[in-house]
């Protein structure tokens, strides 16, 4: 049942006499009349939540892209920021992120059985190691070697981290 609505504000201007008393339809919300639609443009007001002042407030637009207030200067605080809109607007949905594919995570055991482990080195500053030798070590344990960085530091993979070992000194 249509109800009747009263002279009421809108868009800070009166409604004119002859849309005073309007029906309201039943079904869905109204739209407000062209003359209370806002114009965005450089210059204009919106309101837009402030970070500083935690309120929807009136703000100054500084920069428009795409008919989309972008950069807004609260007119409270003075503070420029990026347009978040007034609370409860949503953006609409949000693009889904293309998901990147993981590489498959190849178990430590897998990789140190690749490297024949039966040729297992004892860790030494002294010894000198290739890319893909197995080395034994007292404190780290079984690894092997995955990089070899300039001419005294070798990379080693444990199973608990990747260790930075010097190695080749006299």
């Amino acid at each position: 049942m249509p109800a009747t609505v009263p002279s009421e504000r809108h868009c800070g201007t009166p409604f004119p006499p002859s849309a005073r008393f309007r029906l309201r339809a039943a079904s869905g919300p109204r739209r407000p009349p062209l003359y209370c639609r806002a114009v965005i443009r450089v210059g204009g007001e919106v309101d837009a939540f402030c970070n500083r002042c935690g309120l929807v407030l009136a703000h100054t637009i500084h920069a428009v892209v795409g008919g989309r207030p972008v950069k807004v200067e609260c007119n409270t605080c003075h503070s420029v920021h990026r347009n978040r809109g007034a609370a409860g607007a949503t953006g609409g949905a949000r693009p889904a992120r293309a998901s990147r594919e993981k590489a498959a995570a190849v178990p430590f055991d897998a990789l140190l059985a690749a490297r024949n482990p039966s040729t297992a080195r004892r860790y030494s500053p002294r010894e000198t190691f290739a890319v893909d030798e197995v080395v034994d070590h007292p404190t780290f344990g079984r690894g092997f070697v995955s990089a070899v960085r300039d001419a005294g530091k070798v990379e080693i993979t444990f199973r608990s981290d990747v260790k930075v070992l010097v190695h080749g000194r006299a």
